[in-house]
């Protein structure tokens, strides 16, 4: 039985990694399914010039929580995954991005979310998370739905997800047992 790869979310910003998100966020490939701002990168290169290292993380932290996904071993990122604060008390959106796409399709996706799920719940006491994948983004769909989060429904060529703090906490139960 093939062993699941093993990451950590790694909160740490520094210009170094910046300019590997900006280089993600310019790739056709990885930006295909990402609903990001038009002129994103500019914005982020402005942010990492302007800015002093020690605040770069929260200009990233803004209304939510930034982390960088990192494979167990290494210290180089391989993606990126955001909590975004959302309107509803307590709620946040996921979005993560394998930016490495050598390692697309091996299973770190699935893990930065459990990870991140981890983080949602137990850290910063979210209610509910939500993730809204683009319908044609299969390996994010299936992710998504392998580290527990539920179908909701679809619309605008979106499937709409959603796990509470009590179906989390639920599923992490059943898993022991």
């Amino acid at each position: 039985m093939e062993r699941a790869p093993s990451v950590f979310l790694h909160p740490d910003i520094d210009r170094k990694r910046i300019s590997r998100l900006i280089g993600w966020l310019e790739n056709p490939a990885v930006m295909r399914y990402l609903n990001e701002d038009q002129g994103i990168t500019s914005r982020l290169r402005e942010v990492a010039e302007r800015t002093d290292p020690v605040f770069l993380a929260c200009q990233l932290n803004q209304k939510g929580r930034f982390f960088f996904v990192c494979r167990e071993g290494y210290r180089e990122p391989i993606g990126f995954i955001r909590l975004a604060e959302l309107k509803k008390h307590d709620a946040y959106e996921l979005v993560v991005a394998i930016g490495q796409q050598t390692l697309w399709g091996h299973g770190y996706g699935t893990q930065a979310i459990r990870r991140c799920l981890e983080n949602a719940f137990f850290e910063r006491r979210a209610n509910t998370v939500a993730a809204n994948v683009h319908r044609d983004n299969l390996r994010s769909l299936r992710a998504v739905e392998k580290a527990g989060l539920r179908r909701l429904s679809q619309s605008g060529g979106y499937v709409h997800f959603s796990l509470t703090r009590a179906e989390y906490l639920n599923q992490k139960l059943q898993s022991l047992a």
